[in-house]
């Protein structure tokens, strides 16, 4: 065996969990997809590195990495090999491992030292962990990520094959089986699956279900038998996926699970039920006990609506009654704000107030480049639209994940789903809108053809009408989406039922939701 085929065999085999444990790494803080985002980008990595094991420091010290000589940290895994290498003007003492095993081991000790601490919040992507790597000063090469990235495939490609063989063979196989596929994701992550069907198969396509109920890009079997897909879920829970051809049908189970970082976003977007007693009315024209007054600044200040003042007084000032009437305007489904400014005792504020799914104030998504979703509006700092209800913002993280499902992963040089205006961080007017005045309404980029994002109207030859329509399409699957306000003016895809007309959305596409039911 080979130099290169004893690496990837080895690696293959490896198990990184037991690894990290006997490092140092934080193991418990990488899930199981991203123990395989990391093995097949340090694998790229090492290709690249070695000249696929064909360099003097593979052949010479099993180190496909570049690992260079430190001590004390390296000492009991590797020695010190002195050695010249063509990065390099003199000899330099780079880590010599006994073997492969050793050197997988060696690779992640390597990175437990000081430089590389807190890598274990970088391994949801391929791109997140190389270039926390670069930045830390692990290759001075400005192309360094871009560079093994491209090599992404091929050591996805040998990893598959090292590791399929014992599984199953297409022409051993009577139905579509799974290969490799997580059963935990972080939301938000791309993730690969690989699976395996009869032979006789080949080139047909195998539909894909998310939940029962959307529809995702169809996966074609190669001609060896096997199939694979990238998927990426960006919203939390136990989902389900359905694969099937004529009689066949696999279901595969995903609990999907909130990244760290999303972990405190999602403390701004999870509501929780609180039994707010009031004895009077609360507002204009109200009783206003400072007992009740406080009771509801702070459930409003809880809720995100900061600008009640500090709830641990029992003040009522503008600040407040500007919150109530926000508050009432969105659980009416307004598009403006129109509320009496009051909360009355046992009334539908009051019982709004007290739900588990009460609206909460909250800043729109982030950008996620890799899963399909931008938020121009975001980015711009000169513009302050960027704020709405979590109903919105889930419902911009689900067309953005149905969009790039069902859509953009097969045609992954289409435009994103990139939003633009919302509304302003306390509600209200806004100069630039008529609407838009409680976070309810959502306006989005129209996509070009070159990939890129606005700056268009419908009748620019940029224009990107396939991607459009798409888009519209996983707009109006999403049940708190109002139907009828849905708007653009393409009259090719007005024709469609797709949206409706409606003046100054010729370069736009403008969507609003409704409140859910309370509960």
């Amino acid at each position: 065996m080979g130099l290169l085929d004893d690496l990837i065999s080895k690696y293959a085999q490896a198990d990184l969990a037991a690894i990290f444990t006997k490092v140092g790494i934080k193991g418990d803080k990488i899930s199981e997809i991203n123990r395989q985002i990391l093995k097949e980008a340090t694998l790229a990595q090492w290709l690249l590195e070695s000249g696929r094991a064909a360099s003097e420091l593979a052949i010479k010290g099993n180190n496909f990495a570049g690992l260079k000589w430190r001590t004390p940290d390296m000492m009991g895994f590797a020695e010190p090999l002195k050695i010249k290498v063509p990065s390099e003007q003199e000899s330099v003492e780079f880590c010599q491992f006994i073997d492969v095993e050793a050197f997988i081991v060696g690779y992640w000790k390597f990175l437990t030292r000081s430089p590389y601490k807190g890598l274990e919040e970088h391994t949801n992507t391929p791109e997140n962990f190389l270039g926390f790597l670069r930045a830390k000063g692990f290759s001075t090469d400005p192309n360094y990520v871009s560079k093994v990235v491209r090599l992404l495939p091929e050591a996805q490609r040998l990893l598959t094959n090292n590791s399929v063989a014992v599984l199953a063979s297409p022409t051993a196989v009577e139905q579509l089986q799974i290969l490799r596929a997580p059963q935990e994701v972080a939301a938000g992550q791309i993730f690969s699956m690989e699976g395996v069907a009869r032979l006789t198969d080949k080139g047909r396509v195998v539909s894909v279900m998310i939940d029962d109920r959307f529809p995702a890009s169809d996966v074609t079997i190669g001609e060896d038998g096997k199939w694979r897909m990238n998927f990426v879920f960006n919203q939390a829970g136990d989902r389900t996926m359905l694969l099937a051809i004529d009689d066949q049908s696999l279901e595969l189970k995903f609990k999907v699970i909130l990244g760290v970082s999303q972990q405190n976003e999602s403390t701004a977007s999870k509501t929780e039920a609180r039994v707010i007693q009031l004895t009077g009315s609360v507002g204009v024209g109200g009783v206003n006990k400072p007992e009740d007054v406080q009771a509801v600044k702070a459930r409003l200040h809880e809720l995100g609506y900061t600008w009640v003042g500090d709830p641990n007084t029992t003040s009522f000032d503008r600040g407040l009654y500007d919150a109530i009437r926000l508050f009432q305007s969105i659980i009416a489904g307004r598009s403006t704000i129109n509320g009496d400014g009051r909360v009355d005792v046992d009334g539908t504020t009051h019982r709004w107030l007290q739900a588990d799914n009460a609206p909460k104030w909250v800043t729109m998504p982030e950008s996620q480049p890799q899963n399909g979703l931008i938020n121009g509006e975001l980015a711009d700092i000169n513009d302050k639209h960027d704020f709405g209800t979590h109903w919105l913002a889930e419902t911009i993280q689900a067309i953005a994940e149905d969009y790039q499902n069902t859509y953009r992963n097969t045609r992954p040089s289409a435009a994103p789903f990139a939003i633009n205006d919302v509304s302003l961080p306390h509600g209200g007017d806004t100069p630039d809108h008529h609407g838009h005045e409680t976070g309810l309404m959502c306006d989005v980029f129209l996509p070009r053809k070159d990939g890129k994002f606005g700056g268009i109207d419908f009748n620019s030859a940029d224009y990107d009408q396939d991607a459009a329509r798409a888009i519209l399409k996983s707009i109006r699957k999403q049940k708190l989406v109002r139907g009828n306000a849905v708007f653009f003016n393409d009259p090719t895809l007005v024709g469609e039922g797709l949206c409706q007309p409606l003046g100054g959305h010729h370069h736009h596409i403008h969507f609003e939701i409704n409140p859910p039911a309370r509960s």
